[in-house]
């Protein structure tokens, strides 16, 4: 522990000491970014440790502010000689930038952190042997769950995740987060014909991992209701999408709220702001302080404090994400959302993207459709965010009278996002994060299926 906290002491020192060093030769203002991230990795496949990963990585991100231009350097070298060098960089950089009125470092108010729950101190006791350990037994549960599944392979990943930040307006403050993952990726095969599908359980703490078991069962699960999958008619039908599928749909929505495409006129939703842009059952927040979150941290990457926002609310558009010189071209005030990595600067990104959960479970909103599409895949690209629309290859199966009837396999899905946003119908009460982006199960009245 005192190791530990004399490190950090030393990383907030040298963060202190390079915005004083880049204010001396010039600058008007400056803040740094040091990130450091220790990562394990083992994956497994028939029976032997495919690949092992050990790895930290670390890196400085520099960015100064001079007569209203930015200027930006990073270096992965923390010498003195290095960082000198990264700081003459950036201002020289920013010398020959064009100047913009929003270009302003932010004032955070208050200096305060949220005490947020992202941190297992558990995580340096689990050994490496345990972690193979598990990884061998999501393979063993998943071949054994039905003998038409072949595992592709399996999986523990661990992450401890170092960040500080530090700025000429006076503001310094460092977190650790943790992050495990454990996964099953499966092939279901059945008279010549096979299907593919992949469950992984993440989070904050290794205690609230979902079992091997479980892991390897719902991929198994998944991989198998696809097999022998049936044609069916071209037609606008009810569409169901289940917690992974309808995450992928929302991550699209946050481009589209991202505030830095919606300034850009690069967004459907750019001039949508408190106007009605779906369901009224329809709430969507972005929680950065919310406990054990894969996106949550107690200060965005600008120092902001994070925190619960209603994005869309009842189907109006509340809000944009920003970070503060997105922020400044609106009018408004930074939203905690500035993301960056050592060697980017700030930008806009979700923390913690969810829909707000309904009632029903996903077995009720089944039984309320006569005939449509539970979708549990989607493939390829085909989303434009600019306009709006959508047209994905899916799996999934077909619903008649309430019922799984059959699978279906190489189909077409196609709508407008603001159409697929309207007709939600039907929230589920099943939300689970498998990211930072997450959705429970939703019932979209009617889009275009289409058959190959």
């Amino acid at each position: 522990m005192e190791k530990r906290k004399r490190e950090v002491e030393l990383m907030i020192e040298l963060a202190k000491s390079i915005v004083s060093k880049s204010l001396k030769k010039g600058a008007d203002e400056c803040d740094v970014f040091i990130s450091i991230d220790e990562e394990f990795s083992a994956t497994v496949k028939d029976g032997e440790v495919e690949s092992l990963k050990q790895a930290v990585t670390h890196g400085l991100g520099i960015r100064v502010f001079k007569n209203k231009k930015i200027g930006f350097a990073y270096t992965t070298d923390f010498s003195n000689f290095a960082i000198e060098k990264a700081i003459e960089e950036a201002i020289l950089i920013a010398n020959n930038s064009t100047p913009e009125e929003d270009n302003i470092l932010p004032q955070v108010e208050g200096k305060r952190q949220n005490d947020v729950k992202i941190f297992d101190p558990n995580v340096n006791s689990i050994s490496v042997d345990e972690k193979i350990k598990i990884a061998f037994e999501i393979e063993k549960f998943a071949k054994s769950y039905d003998t038409r599944i072949g595992v592709e392979s399996t999986g523990f990943g661990n992450l401890i995740q170092r960040r500080i930040i530090a700025n000429s307006n006076d503001f310094a403050g460092e977190y650790e987060g943790t992050l495990f993952e454990i996964y099953c990726s499966v092939i279901a095969t059945e008279n010549s014909q096979s299907q593919t599908a992949f469950y992984n359980s993440v989070n904050r703490f290794y205690d609230n991992l979902e079992p091997p078991e479980i892991v390897a069962q719902r991929a198994s699960v998944r991989a198998l209701q696809l097999l022998n999958p049936k044609k069916i008619k071209t037609g606008r039908y009810p569409v169901v999408f289940d917690p992974m599928s309808a995450a992928v749909i929302l991550s699209y929505i946050s481009q589209a709220v991202n505030g830095k495409n919606a300034y850009r006129k690069m967004s459907f939703l750019s001039d949508k702001m408190n106007e009605k842009i779906g369901s009224e059952i329809l709430t969507v927040f972005d929680d950065g302080c919310m406990d054990f979150g894969i996106g949550s941290k107690p200060f965005d990457d600008e120092g902001i404090e994070t925190k619960k926002k209603v994005i869309i609310e009842n189907g109006f558009l509340k809000m944009f994400l920003l970070d503060s010189i997105t922020a400044k071209k609106f009018g408004q005030s930074p939203t905690g959302n500035a993301y960056r990595r050592y060697n980017t600067i700030p930008s806009p990104s979700p923390l913690n993207f969810y829909i707000k959960p309904g009632d029903k479970t996903a077995e009720e909103i089944i039984k309320e459709i006569n005939e449509g599409l539970l979708v549990t895949k989607l493939i390829g690209f085909g989303v434009d965010i600019v306009s709006g629309n959508f047209s994905k290859g899916a799996s999934g199966l077909w619903i008649k009278n309430g019922e799984f009837a059959f699978a279906v396999d190489k189909i077409t899905i196609a709508d407008n996002l603001q159409n697929i946003l309207e007709n939600i119908v039907l929230i589920g009460n099943d939300l689970i994060f498998f990211g930072n982006i997450a959705s429970p199960t939703i019932l979209v009245s009617e889009m275009t299926v289409a058959s190959d």
